[in-house]
């Protein structure tokens, strides 16, 4: 008999990867994860998110369509990355889940040097095929304080932004 059987990685981890790829999730490993935060304590997969952010939002202006600034994209990414402490864990989380939702508006430079706020989304819900989906595995993050850390089983993605968490 096969020792690992009966191990979680093989006995549930693995199948609800499998089942998560076929529906559509691309798997992502966690050192490209690492890669892609920065860091462990980060848990944004930045060029993912920034490559959406890009490819999901125009604004329209004078009969044209217009991509947003390569600096209000690095905003709207640092704006998901908040600190929770100045204000508390739920009210950051609020704050988390209304941008999500509804989107974040932005100042863009239009005409003759007018500045005009418009609403960046995060996810097309909309037209959901137009995200990304991933998943990955063991994705470890650090506590602020480096005290603490976890290691969930299994973290999905919608634009490079953890969705769920399965352990």
């Amino acid at each position: 008999m096969d020792p690992n059987l009966y191990l979680e990685k093989y006995s549930s981890q693995q199948p609800a990867l499998e089942l998560l790829q076929s529906m559509g999730y691309t798997y992502i490993s966690p050192q490209d994860c690492e890669t892609q935060r920065g860091s462990r304590y980060h848990v944004l997969l930045k060029d993912i998110l920034r490559g959406q952010l890009r490819r999901i939002n125009r604004y329209a202006f004078a009969g044209a369509e217009n991509e947003f600034s390569a600096a209000n994209i690095e905003r709207a990414m640092e704006d998901l990355e908040q600190e929770p402490a100045a204000e508390g864990l739920v009210r950051a989380s609020e704050k988390i889940y209304d941008a999500l939702l509804l989107g974040k508006s932005y100042p863009e430079t239009v005409g003759e040097g007018r500045l005009l706020n418009f609403n960046l989304k995060y996810i097309d819900w909309e037209d959901p095929t137009q995200n990304l989906y991933h998943v990955t595995e063991e994705f470890a993050v650090e506590s602020a304080d480096g005290q603490h850390d976890a290691r969930p089983d299994i973290v999905l993605f919608v634009n490079g932004i953890p969705f769920a968490v399965i352990e």
